[in-house]
């Protein structure tokens, strides 16, 4: 994996891992030793640096933190929107440094239109722009970003003495997943419950069909029924997350540590692969936006992923 840092960092970098404070920081602090780097005032500290960045002031870091990131309307451009940044921001030079870094704390909720608007700046960045894309797996941004920058992982290597002792919270701590688990506790804390319980009686054949479909689907809609469509998809996608993981343990062959709770040991390795395909295509697919900024129909994603998913289940 390609060591990213303030002397060797690409221009558009996505960043995958763990959604946490720390990751968030960590790509604070590669903004701020890039802006540092390359300041235009040698008498600029480092400190002075990192205290105006880490107190929000430094005028040549642009940080979009929200859930989500929209174009903004045209005649307005509103701070925190994409047409803000590409009409207010970076037509004219950077101020106290010779290079401007725009980090996306969650580019995972980067609209559409959005998305589009910001191609062509992906593609061909001004000289000295960093552009940071944070996300849990590079796999549910779509391909047109993807393409246009270099994927890396923040490594933030947690003490041991701070992991739970229990194997299915460990695996959501380490799996990228601890922001969401901390912002709707009781409701992924239930989740999780069912989950475990259900795969104490899994017999990996069709009898699992029902069981599958509730964990899958059924339960994180219910438990997550007041939320943004938003926040339900990220439930979506942290129901099937064990199995993913499981699955793509199950194509290592034990070559390396399992980290999943979940065991997927009788299906068959050309099946596995072929589920583990179908579970990409599926986050994705939650991602997918219609119409500007229109979700496909949520309902309507998991049975097309479903209906190819289970057979590769159940195969022997």
């Amino acid at each position: 994996m390609l060591r990213i840092n303030a002397e060797n960092s690409p221009q558009t970098v996505i960043f995958e891992g763990d959604m946490s404070p720390e990751k968030a920081a960590e790509l604070r602090q590669l903004g701020c030793d890039i802006l540092h780097l390359n300041r235009r005032e040698e008498s600029d500290s480092a400190a002075l640096t990192s205290q105006l960045v880490h107190e929000n002031r430094h005028p040549d870091l642009i940080e979009f933190t929200g859930e989500t990131v929209l174009i903004g309307s045209e005649k307005d451009t509103p701070p925190g929107t994409i047409r803000h940044l590409q009409k207010k921001i970076l037509p004219y030079a950077p101020w106290k440094s010779k290079a401007r870094v725009v980090i996306f704390q969650n580019a995972a909720g980067i609209k559409d239109e959005a998305e589009t608007a910001m191609l062509k700046t992906l593609e061909e960045p001004a000289p000295k722009h960093f552009y940071f894309l944070s996300v849990p797996t590079a796999e549910i941004l779509k391909e047109t970003i993807r393409s246009r920058a270099v994927i890396s992982r923040i490594h933030l290597s947690p003490s041991p003495q701070g992991l739970p002792a229990d194997s299915w919270l460990r695996f959501y701590h380490l799996a990228g997943v601890r922001d969401f688990m901390l912002q709707y506790p009781e409701a992924t804390e239930k989740l999780i419950a069912e989950t475990r319980a259900a795969c104490d009686t899994l017999a990996y054949s069709n009898d699992d069909f029902l069981a599958l479909e509730r964990i899958l689907y059924s339960i994180p809609r219910q438990l997550f029924d007041k939320e943004t469509v938003t926040v339900q998809t990220r439930a979506l996608k942290f129901a099937v997350l064990p199995f993913f993981a499981a699955l793509r343990d199950r194509l290592t062959e034990g070559h390396v540590p399992p980290l999943a709770p979940l065991v997927l040991s009788r299906i068959p390795v050309a099946a596995a692969l072929k589920a583990t395909d179908h579970i990409r295509a599926y986050l994705r697919s939650l991602e997918t936006r219609i119409f500007g900024n229109r979700p496909l129909n949520q309902q309507a994603v998991f049975y097309s992923f479903y209906f190819r998913f289970f057979p590769l289940w159940s195969a022997r």
